[in-house]
């Protein structure tokens, strides 16, 4: 087996180096990767790269849908011919509908028999804490007649005690979970709504789209372009290359990137204090940067896939300051449209342009997670060996996969995963739409006036007068002879009329419609429909509408659980009151039984924009009949209102078990003005209050002996 000799630091991992790479220059044998590696290595890329070439048609698919939606014309269209971009539209409003804002994450407890003597009847419960009692008064009766009945009443007693604190114990938790939940969503950057409309915006457009939860701890620096929490981990990462270059000689001096490490230092050595942080991180791959195992029979969950690989376009710099692995003279390099540059091998190639562009010389990496095996495999295309050494992927999720996917119109098709797109199915309408529109403007070009003459008759300088005179001009033509009339020479053509049915557009938005279920009046046009047709019509959108929010609040719940499930395992009870506060409650036992009693659960429709007339006139309904019902209560009914309205009060401040209502404290501020007071007596008790209840008191506003009531409200 060949062996290298190069300077490799031998204290790795414990001198601090964030790779295993030259820095320290002690020099010590690597030995090449052992042949059975390689192989693996070489099947793992292979069973990727075949996915990639099966999914190729829908990848390819995806990119004329993006195409379409920019340019508003697919390929065989000329720029120079009449666009109107109604795909744009069209994903701007569905965006806009679907996401109108951050999702609220409550933490529901599974539901549970906690109790296992008392049988959770009311009734039961109340004998059994009157029977502790009245045996607490006698005296002891462990000893005398009433011991068997004193027992069983304080098992009850006991039993119910222990499962209301579980309960309670398990609902701190999970405010707490909603504490953090929301706290890393805030920290995401870009934030997590632009990143979650965006993504919202490319599942209309390509099909389908996908998020990837991770957990950015402490010095570790994430390969995800768009999964990152701000904090100097990368600069430090650029740092620790850097100076691993100028150990290993590879940087002389002028050269721009040591006045860069120098320029670092002084940086960083200029901060008082230099942020590190840790916590979860969202990323949001490209479509087609998730390759899922072609055995998959259903893209939402994975059904049927063995893996699937997460494809990464980084420059060499940047693998070796994520996975310290110098792919300098290994890797195949690629372009940011991921076409080789070179399918060779980089062995023989000694050096490389640093200065070239940065959408170049870029190595492919991928991220396989394989099920079967439960090993995430890194890889990087032309590399004979992993980048790092394969291990269980870092999180241990009940899903296995850390990449979740979103679909819209998610249909049964044996040969084809991935859904068609919104814009797939506009795009005939679309082209329609631009040939109506610009065979209606090459029929007004050619209407435009136009004169025949015979050939011959007119001279240039005559045809020159006559296409370019000014306004009120006197011509003089040289081809007519005196007293002759103009059309003797000049006739005008006659036009044929335009016929409005010839490009007529109501039939395309009647197909948009009943494709994807937008109108003519949500494009902004105005409709020649009745009143009842628009309604029929806007009804049927709501549905459509729905039904892709019913998508996307599970999809939002299952990143919820996913994420709950990722701060149990990583996070610490000091990180977790550093961010929820002091009372914070985390578990003192396993994961595994926190997951199985506690989960995120995303509130519906908290994420789409709310249909809030319709939402209003059912409340308005309804709600006399709540107020009229026993046992409503009032500070639920309270918040239902308020979230249907939309509101941004905060109800749990503003809520005190203890205090009356402001109508019962105005009256009896009322009564207590005019002289009267109001004490609790066996007289004010609710049974004997009469049917006026606590307004018995005599209205200081009706005249002496009026015995009209007060009323509710009339304070």
């Amino acid at each position: 087996m060949a062996e290298n000799e190069e300077k490799v630091c031998p204290k790795w991992p414990e001198c601090g180096c964030s790779y295993q790479g030259e820095q320290c220059g002690m020099s010590m044998p690597v030995k090449e990767p052992e042949r059975a590696r390689m192989k693996l290595v070489k099947q793992v890329l292979g069973k990727v790269k075949s996915g990639e070439k099966f999914h190729e048609p829908a990848f390819k698919q995806m990119k004329r849908d993006m195409e379409l939606a920019f340019d508003g014309h697919d390929s065989n269209w000329s720029d120079e011919w009449y666009t109107a971009n109604i795909v744009n539209r069209h994903i701007q409003q569905r965006t806009a509908a679907l996401y109108a804002k951050n999702p609220k994450a409550t933490a529901k407890r599974r539901e549970r028999m906690d109790f296992s003597i008392w049988d959770e009847d009311n009734k039961s419960l109340q004998r059994a804490m009157m029977g502790v009692q009245a045996a607490n008064q006698i005296g002891d009766p462990t000893g005398g007649t009433l011991a068997p009945m004193y027992i069983k009443a304080q098992s009850i007693v006991e039993d119910y005690s222990q499962g209301q604190e579980r309960r309670k114990m398990l609902e701190r938790i999970g405010k707490t979970l909603e504490i953090l939940f929301s706290y890393f969503m805030d920290e995401q950057n870009p934030d997590f709504k632009t990143q979650a409309k965006a993504l919202v915006r490319r599942v209309i457009t390509t099909g389908c789209g996908f998020v990837k939860i991770g957990f950015q701890r402490q010095m570790e620096r994430r390969p995800e372009v768009a999964a990152r929490i701000n904090d100097v981990t990368a600069q430090i990462n650029r740092l620790q290359r850097l100076a691993g270059d100028v150990a290993k000689g590879d940087l002389n001096e002028g050269d721009a990137e040591l006045e860069e490490l120098r320029l670092m230092l002084e940086s960083l050595m200029s901060e008082q204090m230099m942020i590190v942080r840790e916590g979860l991180i969202f990323d949001f791959p490209e479509p087609d940067a998730v390759i899922v195992d072609p055995m998959a029979s259903q893209l939402r969950g994975f059904v049927g896939a063995k893996w699937i690989a997460h494809k990464m376009y980084l420059s060499p710099d940047e693998v070796q300051e994520v996975y310290g692995y110098d792919v300098s003279k290994k890797a195949i390099r690629y372009d940011m449209k991921g076409v080789a540059e070179d399918r060779k091998m980089y062995s023989d190639v000694t050096e490389f342009d640093e200065h070239q562009d940065t959408r170049t010389n870029l190595v492919c990496v991928y991220e396989v997670y394989d099920k079967p095996s439960g090993l995430m495999y890194v890889v990087a295309d032309g590399c004979p060996d992993f980048l790092t050494d394969p291990i269980a992927p870092p999180m241990k999720l009940e899903t296995f996969w850390p990449v979740m996917c979103l679909t819209f119109n998610e249909s049964e098709h044996k040969e084809k995963l991935y859904p068609v797109s919104d814009v797939g199915l506009i795009a005939p309408m679309q082209a329609e739409y631009n040939r109506a529109r610009q065979g209606l403007r090459e029929h007004r070009r050619a209407n435009r006036p136009k004169y025949a003459t015979a050939a011959g008759m007119l001279e240039d300088e005559d045809r020159a007068k006559l296409q370019m005179h000014p306004a009120n001009a006197v011509l003089e033509l040289q081809a007519l002879a005196a007293g002759q009339k103009v059309t003797d020479v000049l006739q005008p053509v006659p036009m044929i009329g335009i016929d409005p049915n010839l490009y007529e557009v109501k039939t395309i938005f009647d197909d948009i419609q009943l494709v994807v279920g937008a109108q003519e009046a949500t494009f902004g046009g105005v409709s020649k429909a009745t009143a009842t047709e628009t309604s029929i019509a806007e009804s049927a959108r709501m549905s459509s509408m729905g039904a892709n929010v019913d998508e996307l609040d599970s999809f939002m719940t299952e990143i919820a659980r996913l994420s709950g499930q990722i701060l149990l395992q990583e996070m610490s009870i000091d990180q977790v009151k550093n961010i929820a506060g002091p009372g914070a409650t985390w578990p003192e036992f396993s994961h595994q039984q926190i997951q199985e009693e506690i989960y995120l659960e995303i509130e519906a429709g908290s994420t789409g924009k709310p249909n809030r007339a319709a939402e209003l006139a059912n409340l308005e309904r309804i709600l006399p009949f709540l107020l009229q019902m026993p046992g409503i209560d009032p500070v639920w009914l309270v918040k239902e209102v308020l979230k249907r309205m939309d509101d941004k009060l905060d109800i749990d401040r503003a809520i005190n078990d203890g205090m009356l209502s402001i109508a019962a404290q105005n009256s009896i501020q009322q009564a207590m003005a005019v002289g009267q007071e109001v004490t609790a007596t066996p007289g004010n008790a609710p049974s004997q209050q009469g049917q006026r209840g606590t307004n018995q008191l005599p209205d200081p506003r009706q005249p002496e002996g009026s015995t009209a009531p007060m009323g509710a409200n009339n304070v």
